[in-house]
């Protein structure tokens, strides 16, 4: 059994919004849950938000990678936890576990996350806020124990424009960008209706390259690689904001 001291949990019940039609968890549910406790499990350990505004800084997620082990249904009673895995690297790294009723993952995920400096809008050093963001970590246990990895397009790749989102106000979150759980929202929703209803998400790896601002029109442009996965790469002008890599 994993350990549950040394982490942020919080018990929570599938709420009706959460779902789709098949009354299952939706992905962008579970990642608008992991995104909300990974904000309490920062600031349980006194370098969130509030505190890196000391810096004129803010926390910006760079990578994830989930894994849907099982569906979780409507109204099930799930247990969810979070924690601090250190610095790796460029990144800061934070699991996270979706639990059952019997203690046992239903999604497993990890993410590697860098600081902003709100003006510049520019990474910040590891050693600019050393003094309040501890680089060990806060547990030894790992939800997944590879690092959230760098989508690239297959070589050679044929891609197709499957669809544009303009950034609007429900898209975007109090750091003045969309928010980047909508970037998966608008893959899923580019895709061909009869495989996202009928077929669960397995796994999905995204990479945040760049920011959406509001008013700001993302191209999205889709490939698949040699093991069938769906990638899905974002664009504004010439930039890559995202890219995505769905299996099903």
């Amino acid at each position: 059994m994993i350990n549950l001291q040394d982490k942020t949990t919080e018990d929570l019940r599938i709420a009706c919004y959460m779902t789709d039609r098949h009354a299952r968890l939706r992905p962008t549910a579970f990642l608008d849950i992991a995104q909300n406790i990974a904000v309490q499990g920062a600031d349980n350990l006194k370098f969130g938000d509030d505190e890196l505004a000391a810096y004129n800084s803010t926390w910006v997620l760079a990578r994830q990678y989930v894994r849907f082990d099982r569906p979780v249904s409507n109204k099930e009673q799930v247990k969810v936890l979070t924690w601090h895995k250190g610095a790796q690297g460029l990144f800061f790294l934070r699991d996270y576990m979706m639990l059952d009723a019997d203690g046992e993952p239903s999604v497993r995920s990890t993410s590697s996350w860098v600081v902003m400096n709100i003006t510049e809008r520019r990474l910040v050093r590891f050693d600019t806020v050393s003094d309040v963001v501890d680089t060990a970590p806060q547990s030894t246990d790992f939800a997944i124990e590879e690092q959230a990895a760098k989508v690239v397009l297959p070589r050679g790749a044929e891609l197709t424009k499957i669809g544009e989102h303009r950034v609007h106000y429900s898209d975007v979150d109090y750091n003045q960008h969309a928010n980047n759980v909508r970037y998966t929202s608008w893959a899923l929703d580019s895709l061909p209706e009869e495989l996202v209803y009928e077929h669960p998400l397995k796994e999905l790896t995204i990479n945040f390259n760049r920011e959406a601002l509001p008013g700001e029109s993302v191209e999205l442009w889709h490939a698949l690689d040699a093991d069938g996965a769906h990638i899905i790469e974002g664009r504004a002008g010439d930039h890559q904001v995202f890219i995505e890599k769905l299996v099903f």
